[in-house]
């Protein structure tokens, strides 16, 4: 069974502008030595379908920026919202990286969630569904959701969340 989570912290997005969330005991990331942009979209698209990670793009105007981590939703007028779940394992969540996540996409012996460049998230090993929320007239302006999953339906993408758009 699921063990509720309980927290509230804040994290920045990463450089790039992209939350990289992945389970790092399910997550295959390798693509090819010379993988393009297409074929490294497709890999994040097809590890959130298979429930190893969660990959948004809220966009360069954010990186850096925090973002809020919740147990449960908090108040305000959401202006977009993108959602997913996780098979979290023994290894845990872990917050990585896009640069991390190209490197693993580039070699093979190369992890997506390299402990010195992620933060395991105190979540147990279960499912869960992740929601990551913009508000409007709020600070931090984005809030992460994340809560035991059970029996939960599937979330099935076709594209990274916000990327291109």
């Amino acid at each position: 069974m699921n063990q509720p989570v309980t927290f509230n912290l804040f994290f920045p997005f990463d450089e790039d502008g992209f939350l990289a969330l992945v389970a790092p005991d399910h997550y295959s990331g390798f693509v090819a030595p010379d993988w393009t942009l297409a074929q490294l979209m497709d890999r994040f698209v097809e590890q959130m379908n298979l429930e190893n990670a969660f990959v948004a793009y809220p966009g360069d105007d954010f990186a850096d920026e925090p973002f809020h981590l919740v147990d449960q939703h908090g108040a305000g007028r959401v202006i977009r919202e993108a959602s997913g779940m996780l098979r979290v394992g023994d290894a845990g969540l872990r917050l990585t990286s896009y640069t991390q996540l190209t490197m693993a996409a580039q070699f093979p012996d190369e992890a997506a969630a390299d402990p010195r460049n992620s933060l395991r998230l105190p979540c147990a090993p279960g499912v869960y569904r992740l929601s990551l929320r913009e508000f409007s007239g709020v600070e931090p302006a984005f809030e992460l959701e994340i809560r035991p999953a059970d029996n939960a339906a599937p979330v099935i993408h076709d594209a990274v969340p916000w990327f291109g758009r």
